[in-house]
This record gives structure tokens, C-alpha cells and sequence, in this order.
């Protein structure tokens, strides 16, 4: 009999240990989730960090593009300054120091070049070339597709004070001819003392020099004006290039309208003497 009571305990004992080991292969179970689930965590950091790396490896390649287009629209501007300020030196040049007579035969030469159509002459010439205020009432024509910050009213008044600076030249210019019709010593007398004669030519000369050089530095000043102070850098190199346009325009159809007529002519009748 008491054989018999000791089997509930034995059943009690291996139900622990039943219980132990369920418990055990629970545990074992809970901690291979928690390894799964960091490892699974550990593979989403990784993905959002793979991920965020890929977006910045974008980010900088796109950067990388802008910023050579950038460097490209940079160089293309300094190139595009450079040659704005090419021909403004080449327009210096040409105004200011090889178109000014240097010698006394070279007045008349400047003042009616024979490289000028007569047409050309009449309708844009002023001393020996285009007139100051000429250039900007073309800057005026051509202001309409203009992207330039300035008004008519501002280009207005500057036309107005240039031309005032043109008359006055054009007065100076009158007195040296009267000078040299009234009282250069061509006849009389004092014809007859070359070296009067040549001192009082030479010193009109003078006079017509400054005239001229005047006038080539108030062109200039036109232009660079223009340029620099009315115009942005794309419009003044716009400007520039139908300046010289309308330069090489005007002088071709002034040079046919020559060829077509011929020299200018005169007819004299006879009066019946």
C-alpha cells in the first residue's frame, strides 16, 4: 500500500520537470525572437542607413551638376565682359588716337573722308564720323526689346545735354572757317611772307585738332556710356553688335546708291556773255 501512494509523487516530480523543460524551450524560444527581432532591427538600420546614403550620394551629384553650371554661365559671362571691353578698347583706339589728325593734310582727309559715301556723309557724319547723340537715339530705337533698367526720360536728357555739347563744337568749328576765310593770308600783301602765312595756318590747325579730338572723346563717351552706365552686360553686347550692323548697312547702301548715280555732277549754263 504504500508502494502505491508513492506514484502521485513521481508523477508530481516528472510533471516538473515537464514543466522545467516546456519553461526552458519557452525561454530558449523568447530569446531566439529577441535575437530575430534585433537582427531584424538591425537590418531596417541598415536599409535606412543604405538608403540615406544613396539620397545624399544623389544630392551631391546633383550638386555637383549645378555647380558646373554655374561655373560654365560664369565663364561665359566673364568671356562675354571680356569682349565688351575688347571693343570698347578698340573703339578708344580708333576714336581717340588713330583717327585724330596728326598732320595738317589730314584734317581734310578727316573731316571728308573719301572712304565715306557721300550719302553716309550727309545723313550720319559729323567730323568725321558718327554723330554722339546719333548713337544714343539708336540705343532709344532699339530700347523696346531692352531688358535694361532705364527710362526714356533719363535717355532723353542725356540726348539733350549731348547735343548742347555738339553745338558747341559746331560753333567752334564755325569760327576757325570764318577765321580762315576772313583772315588767313592767302592774297594781299601778307601773302607774300610764307612764314606769316604757314605760322597763322598752323595755328588754325591747332584749333581744328581740339575741335576734333573733342568731338572723338564726346563719341566715345557716347558709347561708353551706353555700355557701361544705361545698358546690362547682355543688352550692351547686343547694342554693340547692331551698332555695327547698322554701321555696315548704312555704309553698304550709301556705297550702291554711289555706284548706281555716279559722282555728284553740276550743270552751269551759259549766261550769254
Amino acid at each position: 500500500m504504500k508502494r502505491a501512494e508513492s506514484q502521485p509523487l513521481m508523477k508530481f516530480h516528472q510533471g516538473s520537470e515537464d514543466d522545467e523543460e516546456r519553461i526552458e524551450v519557452e525561454e530558449e524560444a523568447d530569446g531566439i525572437d529577441d535575437i530575430a527581432e534585433r537582427f531584424k532591427c538591425m537590418s531596417l538600420s541598415k536599409c535606412d542607413v543604405s538608403k540615406r546614403g544613396e539620397k545624399y550620394g544623389q544630392w551631391r551629384q546633383e550638386q555637383r551638376i549645378r555647380a558646373a553650371r554655374l561655373e560654365k554661365r560664369l565663364k561665359a559671362r566673364w568671356a562675354l565682359e571680356e569682349l565688351i571691353d575688347e571693343q570698347l578698347r578698340r573703339f578708344d583706339a580708333h576714336y581717340n588716337r588713330a583717327m585724330v589728325p596728326s598732320r595738317l593734310k589730314e584734317v581734310a582727309h578727316h573731316l571728308m573722308p573719301k572712304w565715306t559715301p557721300p550719302l553716309e556723309m550727309a545723313s550720319l557724319t559729323w567730323l568725321g564720323d558718327w554723330r554722339p547723340s546719333a548713337i544714343l537715339f539708336l540705343l532709344r530705337l532699339l530700347s523696346s526689346s531692352s531688358s535694361s533698367s532705364f527710362s526714356g526720360r533719363v535717355l532723353s536728357r542725356l540726348i539733350h545735354e549731348t547735343r548742347i555739347e555738339e553745338a558747341v563744337l559746331d560753333e567752334e568749328m564755325a569760327e576757325i572757317q570764318a577765321n580762315c576765310i576772313l583772315h588767313l593770308p592767302f592774297i594781299g600783301p601778307k601773302a607774300n611772307n610764307k612764314g606769316t602765312a604757314l605760322a597763322s595756318v598752323q595755328f588754325e590747325f591747332k584749333k581744328i585738332n581740339r575741335v576734333i579730338t573733342k568731338a572723338q572723346r564726346l563719341r566715345y563717351k557716347a558709347l561708353e556710356l551706353v555700355v557701361k552706365k544705361l545698358l546690362n552686360q547682355t543688352d550692351a553686347a547686343q547694342f554693340l553688335v547692331a551698332f555695327a550692323g547698322i554701321q555696315d548697312s548704312v555704309h553698304r547702301f550709301a556705297t550702291q546708291q554711289r555706284l548706281r548715280r555716279g559722282p555728284v555732277s553740276l550743270t552751269i549754263k551759259a549766261l550769254g556773255i
